[in-house]
Parts: C-alpha cells; structure tokens; sequence
C-alpha cells in the first residue's frame, strides 16, 4: 500500500471516529516530516539491544572483541557471516554518531537482559502501594484473611497501608482498645515488614504503612 493510500485511509477513517479537535491535531502529525507509521507500546522495562538481521543498517562499524577498539566500517551481512550464530549475538550499541556493534555471548547477553527486567520491575513495585481495609469490630476469621493478603503483597515488593476504620453503625471502641488493636495487628506483620512512616491515627481511623525488610 502506497503512502498516499495509507494517509487517504487515515484521513477517512479520522473524519469518523475522532472529535473534531483531534482530526486537525492528527493531520498535523501526518504532514510532519518526522511522521513514521511506528506502532509505539507502553514501556515495560529495559528494551534488548537490537541484535543480528534486526540491526537496521547495513554498514556498521564492529568493536573488536579482543583489543576494544573500533573496526573500519563494514558492512552487517559481511560481520553476521563470520559470527557462529548460535552461540554468539551481534548487538547494536550506539547509532549517534554512527552505529556501532558488538559481539556478545548470547546466553550471556539473554541472562543480563532478564535480570535487568527483574530490577527494573522490583525498583517499579517499591514506589507502588497497595491498600487494606480492617474494621475494628472485625472477627478473627477476616482478619486472618487480611493479613494474609498483606503479607502477600508485600512478598511481591509492594509497599502495604493497613487502614483502620469503624463499619457503619459499629460502636467505636474505646481509645485504648483502638491502641491495642493497632498493635496486635502490626505484631502480625513485624517479622516480615517495618513501618517506614509514622502511624496516622485520627479520632475514628488509623493507618499503618508497612515495607518489607530486607532478607
């Protein structure tokens, strides 16, 4: 399908579905010199280098795996020919100023791949929170549930806030039964967690907000 076809199709396809404020916008980008028709995802972590046929350039320049230093530019088929395959992976490094390649272990390059993943999905988890919500007239049952799902949560990386809170029409209990239910609560997730900040406890309510210790 020609360019102009893909941008008529486009066209006709803007004018039906989108509101008038973003036709002009999306017409704009079309005509934009920059305008590539790239599908673009959410990020879900450290992309892999582009590696082997996937480089999109035919003359690269190859950092000699023995001396460090910067081969004369060749062309991609010419280094992908010498490289066994199988065992090794040529990656792309740079492309600015001008595309550089190397040759790594692939099961090496793989290993480091999934581990930086993992990194970047704990270090992403750590800053997220997640919410559990206790009565205080709850029964023994509940609440061994709750803190079985908070202990879950905070197994996986999450940061846990244990809320506090009367049901409605349940008396409030007394300021030190509150306080004692605080505590026999946080007991219950000290051996694998610890509070990170200061307990908030208002009149009716009170919040605890836990992380996992370290192993």
């Amino acid at each position: 399908m020609s360019t102009s076809t893909v941008f008529r199709t486009l066209t006709l396809s803007c004018h039906r579905i989108l509101h008038p404020c973003y036709k002009v916008e999306m017409l704009k980008s079309l005509w934009s010199p920059n305008f590539s028709f790239v599908r673009t995802y959410a990020s879900a972590g450290p992309a892999r280098r582009t590696g082997d046929d996937k480089i999109p350039f035919r003359v690269v320049r190859l950092v000699h795996p023995e001396t460090g230093k910067l081969e004369p530019p060749t062309r991609l088929s010419d280094v992908l020919e010498s490289v066994d395959l199988k065992a090794f992976r040529v990656e792309l490094v740079t492309e600015d100023p001008e595309p550089i390649v190397k040759i790594v272990d692939r099961r090496d390059s793989y290993q480091k791949w999934k581990e930086q993943k993992k990194a970047f999905r704990k270090s992403a988890k750590a800053g997220e929170q997640k919410e559990i919500q206790i009565t205080w007239g709850v029964d023994d049952g509940d609440l061994k549930h709750k803190i079985t799902k908070a202990r879950a949560e905070l197994e996986k990386g999450y940061r846990v806030d244990i809320v506090i809170s009367p049901r409605k029409g349940q008396k409030l209990p007394k300021p030190d039964e509150m306080a004692a239910r605080v505590s026999e609560i946080a007991s219950m997730l000290l051996d694998i967690a610890k509070e990170w900040k200061a307990r908030d406890v208002q009149k009716t309510t009170a919040v605890m907000s836990f992380q996992k210790t370290p192993s």
